[in-house]
């Protein structure tokens, strides 16, 4: 049923309401009756109200005979609406993580830039990779055409005006329906992304992925794998309690990190046939990290967090993640890998 449904991020600008994100989305089914019937003469719209018991109420406007016919069809119309909470963020402190040399070396490595190579850095944030990747091609003297993609409309308005200037195009689009061609892209880039989509709808992004690439064409993941599923659970449900503390819905309710043998089965569904790990490093997790990055500085919110860990995490996953707690901080390890694949000629 989620295969091949038509997925339109919407970003309305309110910081009221933590800069929601709006996420239409309609079936094969609805997308075919829709392009035949609609036109320019009315529209389709759909309204979200407060009911009597302060619970929201959605509701589908349009011709009556329209109407009437969708549900008569049952043609699927769904919408999803929460706060992605970017808007409140300390974006510097989260857009300048770490990364070192040896890491932006196997990442330049594994993405072997070529001169008049179209590249896409999908899910790409406010940017930071994308101008790694352009300044890698302005001090190597080759021609790249960058694309850029994400969902959230709150960090693409954050993109250096430098590499703003440096990209082709950039794109407000769902990894889960890209808005691209077929075969249009000689690279794909995935840094720390995946994790940030349902586990249901990881298929769709790698299969997207594979369905812009041209033949031959490279695909880059850099991604945290957990290597356990006792780790993966327990580390997933730390990242999304900070998200929920930080107010971002939409990374509370979406993130799942895979395992390295759940990333085999997601290149493997996809079509693409072999795939090479370039790089892997143990990548430091701190919860007094987050303080000032997602918790907007509220002591209180850090010790929940700690608290949460601290009871959520057995002795076993403890010894496995390294896990050092000072009191005020917790820290631990997880696997961060770049892998390397490309679709079959």
């Amino acid at each position: 049923m989620r295969q091949g449904r038509k997925i339109v991020p919407l970003n309305l600008d309110c910081d009221l309401v933590g800069h929601p994100t709006f996420t239409f989305s309609l079936s094969k089914e609805a997308q075919v009756f829709a392009s035949e019937i609609l036109d320019d003469t009315f529209s389709l719209k759909l309204s979200i109200d407060l009911g009597p018991e302060g619970g929201h109420l959605a509701s589908l406007h349009g011709p009556p005979d329209l109407v009437e016919l969708f549900s008569t069809l049952q043609l699927q119309v769904r919408c999803d609406i929460v706060a992605d909470g970017y808007n409140v963020l300390d974006q510097d402190a989260l857009d300048t993580p770490e990364v070192s040399s040896e890491s932006r070396g196997k990442l330049l490595e594994a993405l072997d830039l070529c001169d008049g190579d179209r590249v896409l850095d999908l899910m790409c944030g406010s940017g930071t990779t994308s101008q790694v990747l352009l300044e890698y091609a302005e001090e190597s003297a080759i021609g790249i055409s960058l694309s850029m993609c994400d969902t959230h409309y709150s960090q693409l308005r954050r993109i250096d005006p430098k590499v703003r200037e440096g990209a082709v195009d950039i794109t407000l689009g769902d990894a889960r329906a890209l808005p691209y061609e077929t075969e249009s892209f000689d690279v794909v880039l995935l840094k720390m992304g995946l994790h940030e989509v349902p586990q249901l709808d990881q298929p769709l992004v790698m299969r997207e992925v594979f369905r812009i690439l041209k033949k031959g064409g490279r695909f880059i993941i850099w991604q945290l794998l957990p290597t356990t599923g006792v780790w993966q659970d327990v580390f997933t449900d730390i990242v999304r309690k900070t998200s929920m503390l930080a107010r971002c819905e939409s990374q509370a309710f979406n993130r799942y990190f895979p395992r390295d043998d759940q990333l085999t089965w997601l290149f493997k569904n996809a079509g693409f046939a072999e795939y090479e790990q370039i790089f892997k490093v143990d990548f430091s997790y701190s919860t007094r990290a987050r303080l000032d990055a997602e918790l907007a500085g509220d002591s209180s919110k850090l010790e929940i967090l700690n608290n949460f860990a601290r009871d959520r995490a057995p002795q076993e996953v403890r010894d496995s993640a390294l896990w050092r707690d000072t009191g005020e901080d917790i820290l631990l390890k997880v696997p961060a890998c770049i892998y390397r694949t490309y679709k079959p000629l």
